[in-house]
């Protein structure tokens, strides 16, 4: 098989060159920062490393022992994770300097474009050649973890400095269109946010068809107006329970048109799930996703994270209304929004009302937006996908 990518620049050829990580770099054994003088602070979400806007704040020498000076053009990489994170994440800094935590390795090119091998080292073909080097010992307590040894023997593949210029210069342009479209994704999400706040602060109101007012708005609570119940799971590991046609919804799946998951007749007869009707409003109660809210795509059953709200009222409406205080009803009801939701909370939502002539306008008019914000996604999940698609086809 020859070491060739699948698409390529015309202006080069021949094969690339096979090495192992660690021959083109060095480890960086930075000591703590001695300094306590505030500067950019690198972050950590679900294994990957994150480059924030946010400055540490003064830090004492105890503080400082958590962090170590990753320097601009320097990598790091999260070297432990648990399973359901991903190990292996890595970050090139394109800052002058950050704090970082001791969880990351870092080491620095001794050959190569910085660029070209950040986007080599992150890519999904190498899944599998990282998790070769993960051993039985280092499985502990669900805890994955990769040395800094045996990360160095990673098996790469490298073009000429300036072939990997040109693979960097061009996928660091499709970033920038990437970056340009979700700033606009963003720009109109946001928009959104304002315009909600002014419609259910009725700051902004609408009137009827013949330039009338339309009447005050009610405070009622979700549970006089609305029928709600939540689902249930059936037992796992029973085979017979699982495999079959109804889609069975969980509370991250509550925005989609499918699910991973079906359920048999079986399994519905012998759980507490409950169906679900597309139109239906679904609450998510638990978790991450608790307090997020949508309208069902599909038909199919539910477990008991997630809540099915039935109204007369404009749904729409509703729905964006509870999207809208998510954070306000956590901190009311949940003391701080400590713990999870539960039906008989979300039937003491206190809901402000108009009639429904007027909730329709809102829900158009949120709509709308909505279509804006869809069409803007379908945009930026485009040119994610393309630049997925290249980063397979550009590396050996």
């Amino acid at each position: 098989m020859s070491n060739i990518p699948k698409l390529r620049f015309p202006e080069f050829s021949g094969e690339w060159e096979k090495s192992e990580l660690g021959k083109l770099t060095q480890e960086i054994t930075r000591v703590n920062p001695n300094s306590d003088a505030p500067i950019m602070m690198i972050s950590a979400a679900n294994g990957f490393i994150l480059q924030s806007n946010k400055y540490s704040k003064e830090m004492t020498g105890q503080s400082l022992k958590k962090y170590i000076e990753l320097h601009a053009g320097e990598f790091a990489y999260n070297h432990g994770a648990s399973k359901l994170k991903k190990y292996g994440a890595c970050f090139c800094l394109d800052l002058d300097k950050a704090r970082i935590p001791f969880v990351y390795h870092c080491f620095k090119l001794t050959e190569g474009n910085t660029k070209f091998f950040s986007y080599l080292l992150n890519r999904t073909q190498l899944d599998s050649e990282l998790a070769r080097y993960i051993s039985s010992s280092a499985r502990m307590d669900g805890l994955l973890n990769i040395s800094y040894t045996d990360y160095m023997k990673i098996n790469i593949s490298v073009p000429t400095l300036a072939e990997q210029q040109k693979i960097a210069n061009f996928l660091s342009n499709v970033d920038s269109i990437i970056t340009a479209e979700t700033k606009i994704l963003n720009t109109l999400q946001k928009k959104k946010k304002a315009l909600m706040q002014k419609l259910f602060t009725q700051q902004l109101r609408f009137q009827s068809a013949d330039g009338t007012d339309f009447p005050a708005w009610e405070e009622k609570k979700l549970g006089e107006f609305c029928e709600t119940y939540s689902g249930g799971t059936p037992k796992s590991g029973t085979a017979e329970y699982y495999g079959g046609e109804i889609p069975f919804i969980r509370s991250g799946e509550i925005s989609s048109n499918k699910t991973e998951l079906f359920l048999t007749e079986k399994g519905m007869e012998n759980s507490s799930a409950k169906m679900v009707s597309k139109g239906d409003i679904l609450y998510a109660l638990y978790g991450a996703n608790s307090g997020l809210c949508s309208i069902s795509k599909i038909d199919g059953a539910i477990n008991q994270a997630i809540l099915c709200i039935k109204t007369k009222e404009n749904k729409r409406f509703l729905c964006n209304y509870l999207q809208y205080q998510r954070e306000y009803f956590y901190s009311t009801y949940l003391q701080g929004g400590q713990g999870n939701l539960s039906g008989k909370l979300v039937e003491s939502f206190i809901i402000p009302l108009p009639c429904l002539a007027e909730q329709q306008k809102i829900a158009d008019c949120l709509s709308s937006i909505d279509s804006l914000i869809q069409t803007q996604q379908k945009v930026v999940t485009t040119w994610q996908q393309r630049k997925k698609a290249l980063l397979q086809q550009m590396f050996v």
